[in-house]
């Protein structure tokens, strides 16, 4: 299905950055934070098809901040060979056009938590699941 992008130069744009403070961890208290990630494909007309990643960190029990970051291209398509997929999640979370949202996610997750409890989180610039 190498037909369905016709186009791989992307505009990756923000549509969300959302960076909440909450209270310190208890003394001693061990706090897990796990990455989610998001993708959705939605047709925008005949040529057009807007792939959106989010990233959230949520943390147990929840503690040190709340995270969200969500980015998005509009791919240039060709519609016969993108209505020709099962699953067009799951075709292009395999594509470059992911792996360069995912990266800018990284580094503005890396620029909100830099002054955090934690410091700078570096996330893996890969979609998780």
């Amino acid at each position: 299905m190498e037909n369905v992008i016709k186009n791989m130069n992307i505009k990756p744009m923000l549509d969300r950055a959302e960076f909440e403070r909450v209270e310190a961890p208890k003394n001693g208290e061990s706090v897990n934070i796990q990455i989610n990630d998001e993708v959705t494909v939605k047709l925008i007309n005949d040529e057009i098809a807007k792939v959106s990643v989010a990233r959230s960190a949520v943390s147990d029990p929840e503690r040190l901040f709340k995270l969200y970051v969500e980015m998005s291209a509009d791919v240039l398509i060709d519609k016969k060979y993108f209505e020709q997929l099962s699953n067009p999640v799951d075709y292009f979370k395999k594509t470059p056009i992911c792996r360069a949202l995912v990266s800018q996610i990284v580094t503005i997750i890396a620029n909100l938590t830099t002054n955090s409890a934690i410091g700078p989180m570096i996330t893996v610039p890969v979609i998780q699941g």
